[in-house]
């Protein structure tokens, strides 16, 4: 565990000495590139099930690592 909280440190320190650096919210597109049969990009699906019977694309799948995004869109993920 020390070495994750020693990168972790030095981490922030990094982003610290960053001039001008802020959070805030960005906007991002989906995308998806197939490059020798692999799939690349952020790519939007449906994974509820909804009672009218229409699909929403509820859900974001970043592939080819499978990370899978949803509301709130807060950056938290799922595997």
């Amino acid at each position: 565990m020390q070495v994750v909280e020693a990168a972790q440190q030095l981490m922030g320190e990094w982003l610290d000495s960053l001039p001008g650096r802020r959070s805030a919210d960005i906007v991002i597109a989906p995308f998806a590139v197939e490059v020798d049969g692999t799939l690349f990009g952020l790519v939007r699906e449906c994974h509820g099930e909804y009672p009218d019977g229409e699909e929403r694309d509820d859900w974001a799948e970043f592939y080819p690592n499978r990370l899978g995004f949803s509301a709130p869109w807060d950056g938290l993920y799922d595997t």
